[in-house]
């Protein structure tokens, strides 16, 4: 296990809070407006809602309530230590722009030691409570076809096994990546330092030999 400190990024430098801009009526009135197109559109909503579900902060996992209440202040990323807390964009989904989305390419979720400061932050309710033991952000999927331990060379330190706190990842006896959904909550560490993005910056698929997704979902 990594003893390494779980409040602090996993690159070098410690994490530094952005700014957030002070809540105007523009930003609510959003919020109501999204909230509205959530109720108006019904069955037709999918399509404005993008095709992939949206990897919600912690305590953003009941979708409808955070699209209701939700007026975009940006308050949560801003505090975020760890940088993981980005915003959805129109190909997205419509309803889903500027909503707070979780972006594992720039950090990951260290749960703040228990302090939730992104739950803390949000003044309307959108974010909950979030137990990292009994809830999820997502869960994390191995796929085959990046993953540098299921090619023909089968040559990785598996760093994602030593970032991973929750001990939801091991090798079988293959050698090959093993993901204990029970345990995994979708904190994203193991997204994060995956070093297959080394390799893919080139082809630009984005995707990594993990990658944290919606339970039920693949987008592979």
């Amino acid at each position: 296990m990594n003893n390494q400190n779980k409040s602090e990024p996993l690159t070098e430098g410690g994490p530094t809070e952005r700014q957030a801009p002070s809540v105007s009526r523009r930003t609510m009135v959003e919020g109501a407006v999204a909230a509205a197109a959530v109720l108006a559109l019904g069955g037709t909503v999918k399509a404005f809602a993008g095709e992939t579900p949206q990897l919600r902060p912690p305590g953003g996992q009941d979708e409808g309530l955070l699209q209701g209440a939700c007026i975009r202040c940006d308050r949560c990323r801003a505090v975020c230590p760890t940088h993981a807390i980005g915003v959805g964009y129109l190909k997205d989904g419509i309803i889903n722009a500027r909503t707070p989305c979780m972006d594992f390419r720039s950090g990951y979720c260290d749960m703040c030691g228990g302090e939730f400061l992104c739950i803390k932050a949000c003044p309307t309710g959108a974010l909950t409570s979030f137990d990292p033991h009994k809830d999820k952000i997502g869960v994390a999927v191995v796929d085959e076809d990046e993953c540098q331990l299921y090619g023909v060379s089968a040559k990785c330190n598996a760093p994602c096994i030593d970032a991973c706190e929750y001990e939801a990842l091991y090798l079988d006896d293959n050698g090959r990546l093993v993901v204990d959904e029970e345990k995994c909550n979708g904190c994203g560490a193991c997204e994060y330092v995956c070093p297959t993005s080394a390799y893919r910056s080139y082809d630009g698929t984005g995707r990594r030999g993990i990658n944290i997704e919606m339970k039920g979902t693949s987008n592979g």
